[in-house]
């Protein structure tokens, strides 16, 4: 089942999407209904769920350094705590 709906385009996203229509044949609402459905696939691809196993990496880096979170340059770098870089 579908339900219509209506949107409002910028000029210039319209003047693109009738160019495309033009070309091909493809109907615009066709277009748009494969557009937002990629987009829509993509971001709930990206969200990263309650149960997703990199919350089992969690405190697997305890460290006794109590500045990792604002040195942590030196340590990536091997520097080392109290360190300069050159």
């Amino acid at each position: 089942m579908s339900i219509r709906t209506q949107i409002y385009l910028p000029e210039d996203l319209y003047n693109r999407l009738k160019r495309r229509f033009k070309s091909d044949g493809k109907p615009m609402a066709q277009y748009i209904r494969e557009s937002l459905q990629k987009y829509l696939d993509e971001e709930e691809k990206a969200k990263v769920l309650p149960d997703d196993p990199i919350w089992k990496i969690a405190g697997k880096g305890l460290s006794e350094d109590d500045d990792l979170s604002t040195e942590h340059d030196r340590y990536l770098y091997s520097l080392g705590k109290g360190s300069q870089r050159e």
